[in-house]
C-alpha cells in the first residue's frame, strides 16, 4: 500500500467532483439568465402586441374582425389603475364629529375582570 498513490487518487477524485459541481452550477446559472432574458423578451413582445392591437381597433377594425384574421388577442392588459366600484356620497351619513371608538384590552383566566367593563 502506497500512502502517496491514495493521496494522489484521492486529491483527483475530488479535484474531479469538484470541477462537475462547478460545470453544474455554471449551466443552472445560465439556464436562469436565459429564462430571465426570455421573460424580458416576452413582455416587450407582449406590450408591441397590445399597441399594435390597440392602434388596428382604433383604426377601425372590431373584435370579430381581428379574430376572424386568426390574430390571437393580446393576453395583457397595460394602462392605468384598476376601476374602483362608485359609491354613492348620498348613501353615506355625514358625521359631525369623529369619536374614537373605546378599546378595552382583552382579558384572560389569569386576570380579574376590570370593574369598568
Amino acid at each position: 500500500m502506497d500512502i502517496e498513490q491514495i493521496e494522489a487518487a484521492a486529491q483527483r477524485k475530488l479535484e474531479e467532483d469538484r470541477h462537475a459541481r462547478v460545470t453544474s452550477v455554471k449551466a443552472y446559472a445560465e439556464a436562469a439568465k436565459r429564462v430571465a432574458d426570455l421573460r424580458a423578451d416576452l413582455k416587450a413582445a407582449e406590450r408591441q402586441h397590445l399597441a399594435a392591437h390597440r392602434q388596428a381597433v382604433k383604426l377601425g377594425w372590431s373584435e370579430p374582425d381581428l379574430k376572424a384574421f386568426g390574430i390571437e388577442a393580446p393576453t395583457i392588459s397595460v394602462g392605468g389603475r384598476p376601476r374602483k366600484a362608485k359609491t354613492s356620497s348620498e348613501s353615506r351619513p355625514a358625521k359631525d364629529t369623529e369619536e374614537e371608538p373605546s378599546v378595552q384590552p382583552p382579558t384572560t383566566a389569569d386576570e380579574p375582570a376590570s370593574p369598568e367593563g
